[in-house]
């Protein structure tokens, strides 16, 4: 009995590049190229949490934009449910994959109501015959991100952070999605609110079998909801892998020193080394491996060759010293 075909991932992103060009006007040879994402590739499925992490500068909201098709790839290809994102996608496919934005200040009309805004994707994707049933839909909404239904008839400055974030999760949710791209969903919220925002995530993706990908640069925050994590430096991924094992037993030097960061002690993570320097620059990065000049690990070749991220078990990594620098972790040797 032949089996049945493999289905492709809810979301891919095959081999990506993303290079912008800055300034020059006419002149060519005055322009510069931005190496925002290079030789990417990254696929979510359904359940799934991919939390992209990284400083700033890496490339985690460009890879963000691509995602859902705010920004298209210079070189590869991003596709949902198999079918390339560059070609005409059905209505269905449309809705597939929606976005939460870091600042939900922005991405609300202020002089619009909060059931206008979570209404606007029932509208666009024809998903209500009535605007009694739309409204019906939009409490229903309210309601399954903790909020009550009369807070449709409120506009953004009524209600606070935490709850304006979740009447942007509440409009993402609206199209019915099968993946939703949270770009630092909780960066501009307190500590309190962000555990709220936090448990409500996890609750809709276990209620609706939802695929996140997360673009954070709180490494706690990826922690509590990843279930698979990729590392990012200088437009790069550099180590990924299931989420557990990266954070406990972290392979390249960049995740290593990214886990030191963390301003909460945790004895697995003693005897890492810290970060120290600052990122290069995206328009003229270092040759070889990008991170070479601020790892203490780094060898000549490093400054020469670049290394590829290879499979080693059920992860990836990036270093040319990777089998050598195993042990490493607890001790700093070279």
């Amino acid at each position: 009995m032949t089996a049945p075909p493999e289905k492709p991932p809810l979301l891919e992103l095959d081999r990506v590049t993303r290079r912008f060009v800055l300034g020059g006007g006419l002149d060519p040879r005055r322009r510069r190229m931005v190496h925002a994402v290079e030789d990417v590739s990254l696929s979510l499925a359904p359940g799934e949490t991919l939390a992209i992490v990284g400083e700033s500068g890496c490339g985690k909201s460009t890879i963000a934009r691509l995602a859902v098709g705010l920004s298209r790839p210079t070189l590869g290809e991003v596709r949902i449910d198999g079918v390339p994102a560059r070609a005409r996608l059905p209505r269905k496919l449309r809705r597939t994959v929606q976005f939460v934005s870091q600042n939900p200040w922005s991405a609300l009309n202020r002089r619009k109501s909060i059931g206008h805004a979570i209404g606007q994707p029932l509208a666009v994707h024809g998903l209500c015959a009535s605007a009694a049933e739309r409204a019906a839909r939009v409490a229903e909404l309210l309601e399954q991100v903790g909020l009550p239904p009369e807070y449709a008839a409120r506009r953004p400055a009524g209600v606070s952070g935490g709850e304006l974030q979740r009447v942007t999760v509440a409009r993402a949710l609206a199209a019915s999605p099968r993946a939703i791209v949270l770009d630092e969903p909780t960066a501009s919220l307190d500590v309190g609110v962000k555990a709220t925002l936090v448990n409500l995530l996890l609750d809709l993706r276990a209620s609706l079998g939802l695929g996140y990908v997360l673009i954070t640069h709180e490494l706690d925050i990826a922690r509590h909801l990843a279930t698979h994590v990729a590392v990012m430096y200088l437009g790069r991924v550099v180590e990924s892998g299931p989420a557990e094992e990266i954070f406990t037993s972290p392979r390249h030097p960049y995740t290593r020193m990214l886990l030191a960061a963390i301003p909460v002690p945790d004895p697995s993570r003693r005897g890492l080394v810290a970060l120290s320097g600052e990122v290069p620059s995206a328009v003229n990065p270092p040759p070889g491996c990008a991170f070479h000049p601020r790892c203490p690990y780094a060898v000549d070749l490093c400054g020469r060759e670049l290394p590829a991220l290879v499979d080693i078990g059920d992860r990836r990594s990036a270093c040319l010293r990777d089998t050598e620098l195993l042990g490493t972790a607890a001790t700093g040797d070279r």
